[in-house]
């Protein structure tokens, strides 16, 4: 899955007009292999040979481009995912950690909101906050 997913997005950088270095083919390598949503440092952790700088302006650059998705939640350190399919989160207030979730019926929100505004809605947001069984159990 995780190679399917790699090779499913080198034609998506060409068609941006990026060119195709081992630094942003490793970055996105390793942000699928994190499997959840990584911060820089995470990334930065698993890759060390590669500076800091290069990592976060390429992923700046893929945020831009609608490659990644940042996620500004928690503790003030954004987190990052790939870009796919509606979904929502999550968040644990004590960790910081993240789990999707999708749920189709929310998506009518925005027909609603429409309906009720005349907006042209092109997206929305939906974050739920609470305590991961990880954190509540170290509270026992």
């Amino acid at each position: 899955m995780e190679e399917d997913q790699y090779k499913e997005l080198i034609p998506y950088l060409k068609e941006r007009g990026l060119r195709i270095t081992p630094q942003r083919l490793l970055i996105l390598k390793t942000i699928i292999s994190l499997n959840g949503h990584p911060t820089v440092d995470d990334i930065h952790s698993h890759i060390p040979y590669i500076s800091v700088a290069t990592i976060y302006n390429n992923i700046k650059l893929f945020v831009k481009l609608q490659i990644l998705k940042e996620l500004p939640y928690g503790n003030g350190l954004s987190k990052y995912e790939l870009y796919k399919s509606n979904h929502y989160h999550v968040i644990c207030e004590r960790c910081g950690g993240i789990i999707d979730f999708k749920y189709p019926n929310l998506e009518e929100v925005e027909q609603v909101a429409l309906k009720l505004t005349n907006f042209k809605v092109h997206s929305h947001h939906f974050e739920i906050y609470g305590e991961c069984a990880t954190c509540q159990d170290s509270n026992q």
